[in-house]
């Protein structure tokens, strides 16, 4: 009879086996996976950063190593100055913001890295925007500032509308309610189309000659509205066609998210007295913190990419007025030829989005339960 440590032994030996052949075949069905995505995307972006040190020519032969040279082509310029009273409105607003982020850690003395991530983060835009060129100065790409700013905008106005709204309609759908399913799939179906035909539907709705819109707000004795030619419509234009394409998926994401919601949870509470705000503010919103979260990180970094919209409603225009940063880059790089330039700036844009997730992640993502 073999001895207890023997069969031990032996015992562990067949567990590593296992163990062995089940990496192994992990490896196998993974492969072709990990290939294509080294391929198409880790190669793709070490060539970026390559490129984006190099005056690189779409078309010529020239690859000259410059350096930094395009990033500060970027984010500089010709007798650059920094005060405290530049852009005061926005920075108010940020530092607001930060000590409001700040104000319930310090109640609960309990300061968490995605807070403090947050607030550090919020600091150095409010130092950033302190920067502008002196008089007679000049940014060395003012199209690169104008395009930041405007992407900047319609991030900050889409993403809570489209969240918010998304939310609000599957708060309005949830139940077993008849024809709820309907009003989901015919909120859904806008997000299956593809862009060129959401832009040429609103474009058509939103013309002052001949669109919808005119037509229902001429009886109310409202003139023709050039929305898409006025540059101080033309940003939200772009953002309404938006919000409308793609809250359909949100309003999908967050009623799964509710049916995960313990309907017991909600009995108690109004076993309790609990009201509606309460019960949203205690129940609800715990309950679909990683829907939230998903939907936060996902809009974002959508909203940062932001390009079919504007480049068939407006072409970055009327001026520069709805100009954006995927837009810019798309220039630079097939109309200018300047690949170089064009990845640099492509790496800022990553560089901001994988701050701004990270952030996100670290702030809602946080289990309050421990």
């Amino acid at each position: 009879m073999a001895s207890p440590s023997t069969v031990e032994r032996n015992s562990l030996r067949r567990a590593s086996q296992r163990s062995g052949s089940g990496l192994k075949y992990g490896i196998a069905f993974t492969a072709p996976f990990l290939v294509l995505y080294l391929i198409f995307v880790i190669y793709p972006v070490l060539q970026a950063v390559w490129m984006s040190f190099h005056d690189w020519d779409l078309l010529g032969a020239t690859r000259d190593f410059i350096g930094l040279a395009n990033f500060e082509r970027m984010l500089w310029g010709n007798e650059i100055t920094w005060s405290m009273t530049h852009l005061p409105v926005p920075r108010v607003l940020l530092l607001i913001a930060a000590i409001a982020l700040l104000i319930k850690p310090l109640l609960r003395r309990r300061l968490t890295i995605g807070v403090g991530l947050g607030v550090v983060g919020i600091l150095a835009i409010v130092v950033a925007l302190g920067f502008h060129p002196a008089e007679g100065g000049f940014w060395f790409d003012p199209e690169f500032w104008v395009a930041l700013q405007n992407t900047l905008l319609f991030t900050a106005i889409s993403v809570p509308l489209i969240a918010g709204l998304g939310l609000v309609m599957a708060l309005a759908l949830q139940g077993n309610r008849r024809g709820t399913r309907i009003y989901q799939m015919v909120f859904f179906v806008p997000y299956i189309l593809p862009v060129s035909v959401v832009t040429l539907v609103w474009t058509y709705f939103l013309s002052p000659n001949q669109g919808l819109l005119s037509a229902l707000l001429e009886p109310l004795g409202i003139d023709p509205i050039p929305w898409l030619s006025n540059p101080s419509t033309a940003m939200f234009a772009v953002i309404a066609t938006t919000v409308w394409w793609t809250v359909g998926f949100n309003l999908v994401l967050f009623a799964a998210g509710l049916q995960d919601v313990d309907p017991a949870l909600y009995e108690a509470a109004s076993l309790d007295g609990a009201g509606a705000w309460r019960k949203f503010v205690n129940i609800t919103l715990p309950g679909i913190k990683h829907v939230l979260l998903l939907v936060m990180v996902m809009q974002v970094i959508a909203s940062f990419q932001v390009f079919g919209q504007v480049n068939i409603m407006t072409g970055g225009g009327p001026g520069t007025s709805t100009s954006v940063l995927i837009q810019h880059i798309y220039e630079a790089g097939f109309r200018d030829f300047e690949l170089g330039y064009g990845s640099a700036m492509s790496l800022f844009l990553f560089a901001v989005m994988l701050v701004v997730s990270v952030i996100q992640m670290r702030t809602l993502g946080k289990d309050d339960s421990k």
